[in-house]
């Protein structure tokens, strides 16, 4: 189950000014909500209960039982731990590793088999597998080709933004694509989006707002959640569920062509071993 407070900051912009309200009470009295009913909590938010309902759903939960399982689980170990400025250094050091683990644990928390299934069907069938994303986004993209590489599917990255768009120009509903935003709002990230679309290019998005304009026109969706703190920008710990996201993408599409990707794999380490001494 996911953190319900990185549910709510991923998806607290799509929400209506009640629906945030009614987010902020659940983090402050997550303890005491996660044993009330819809009814009583509804009563002691002001709301009504099918509003109640609406932002469960909303906020990524099937239903109202499953939002109090998340509130339950954030009374009793709350995530994102901020770190101090008296902190020593150890102290520090334990937070940013906690940080990167809650991002993790929540990354994982919202993945779904059938999602992940659709997405390798996408990525093992493409002529063309194209990766894309921009600023910190890149590393991802760059991170997906090199490890695309030891498989037999084709795949093509640049990280001048022009060429990616030239990229995405040549790609076709036979070939795939991987488009890494997080926020889902970025304006270049958008226009690669838009391209692809409109070619229906299959698109697999992986972001941290999943109500954002580039999540809607995503064929697969896959959402890396982290939360910003006062010392890290969210993109910064974002990075790592993204990462953690597209090795398993790789993993699992180098597991659907089993032979193929060991052939190649033994290819490329022989070559690799020729550069060292």
């Amino acid at each position: 189950m996911a953190a319900f407070a990185v549910q709510l900051l991923a998806n607290r912009q799509q929400l209506s000014t009640k629906e945030q309200a009614l987010g902020d009470y659940l983090l402050q009295h997550a303890k005491r909500a996660s044993t009330q009913s819809i009814s009583a909590l509804a009563e002691a938010t002001g709301v009504s209960v099918a509003t109640v309902s609406r932002f469960a759903k909303a906020i990524g939960y099937p239903n109202f039982q499953a939002l109090r399982v998340a509130l339950a689980q954030t009374a009793t170990a709350p995530m994102f731990g901020e770190i101090e400025a008296h902190d020593d250094t150890l102290t520090v050091a334990r937070k940013l590793f906690a940080l990167n683990v809650d991002a993790l644990t929540a990354t994982e928390s919202g993945l779904d088999a059938t999602t992940l299934d659709a997405a390798v069907r996408l990525i093992t069938h493409a002529h063309t597998l194209g990766l894309f994303g921009l600023g910190a986004s890149n590393l991802v993209a760059q991170d997906g080709y090199h490890k695309f590489l030891r498989t037999p599917i084709q795949v093509s990255y640049t990280t001048d933004y022009h060429m990616q768009l030239m990229a995405a120009t040549r790609l076709t509903a036979a070939d795939a694509a991987i488009i890494i935003s997080h926020t889902g709002t970025d304006k270049d990230a958008l226009a690669l989006a838009k391209v692809l679309h409109a070619a229906a290019v299959p698109l697999i998005v992986i972001t941290g707002s999943p109500r954002s304009p580039l999540a809607k026109l995503a064929t697969v969706l896959l959402v890396a959640l982290a939360e910003e703190t006062q010392y890290r920008a969210e993109a910064l710990h974002a990075l790592i569920a993204q990462i953690a996201l597209m090795d398993t993408l790789f993993v699992l599409a180098a597991i659907a062509t089993d032979s193929a990707s060991e052939a190649i794999l033994a290819r490329i380490r022989t070559t690799i071993q020729q550069t060292r001494e």
